[in-house]
């Protein structure tokens, strides 16, 4: 349980390692982006919901992919020392 939704306090993330946490905060992001943006094309109809059997197995093919969290993680930090100088200090 890595993800806490805190009431009026918004959401804490925690892992192994940072990338690890940010790569679950950034996906998180993202997906509640979806979330809002599929409510609002939807215009008032309700939302179909992925099968549970799907969620099972998608869940089950990324579980244990933690790789590509760091090298996701310091993608990022390679970008912010091209673009933001000093960012690190």
């Amino acid at each position: 349980k890595d993800v806490v939704f805190m009431a009026s306090h918004g959401v804490t993330v925690v892992g192994q390692s940072i990338s690890w946490a940010f790569d679950d905060l950034y996906y998180l992001e993202r997906a509640c982006m979806h979330q809002v943006i599929a409510t609002q094309a939807a215009a008032g109809k309700p939302l179909r919901l992925i099968p549970e059997s799907m969620c099972r197995a998608t869940a089950a093919q990324i579980a244990g992919e933690r790789q590509q969290s760091d090298l996701f993680f310091e993608s990022i930090k390679r970008m912010l020392d091209r673009d933001h100088k000093g960012w690190r200090h």
